[in-house]
């Protein structure tokens, strides 16, 4: 058994597993990035620790929403960033060993697999594919998403 914070993006229900998270931050003071790509909407200071807040709902191209004030600090430590979502929800214990395993070609599908939670399905956050996808996409020179943001709160 697995502890695991779920979250929403638009319609569908993601999820991390907890060890994948240092915390949940509410209420931090964002500070704009007025240079950076669309999706990096802001840097907050978590402890000392000046960190991106990706919008994931915006990166995985789901449609413009109202995100949550609690956002997901990673706990990895090659990829320092802060996710915000559009609803946090409860965390859960599941058995990941229901999991059903998915590939897939698409570049910025970041899932690594699908679990079917009391007739709800959770997509789980593949950290490392994100990571990969967010260093081309926002952080690298010519990088496919590298538009100027607009504020969307």
């Amino acid at each position: 058994m697995a502890l695991l914070l779920p979250f929403m993006l638009g319609d569908e229900r993601y999820g991390l597993k907890l060890t994948d998270i240092q915390e949940v931050i509410e209420e931090a003071v964002p500070h704009y990035l007025p240079a950076a790509p669309a999706e990096i909407i802001a840097a907050v200071n978590v402890h000392g620790r000046i960190l991106p807040v990706l919008d994931l709902p915006l990166f995985l191209g789901f449609p413009p929403a109202n995100l949550s004030d609690r956002m997901i600090v990673l706990a990895q430590r090659d990829f320092p960033m802060v996710l915000a979502v559009d609803q946090l929800e409860p965390l859960l214990s599941v058995d990941l060993e229901q999991t059903i395993l998915t590939q897939s070609d698409a570049p910025q599908d970041c899932i690594s697999g699908v679990l079917n939670w009391q007739g709800q399905m959770i997509s789980l956050l593949d950290l490392e594919q994100l990571h990969k996808a967010v260093q081309e996409n926002c952080f690298v020179p010519g990088g496919g998403h590298g538009s100027a943001r607009t504020d969307r709160r």
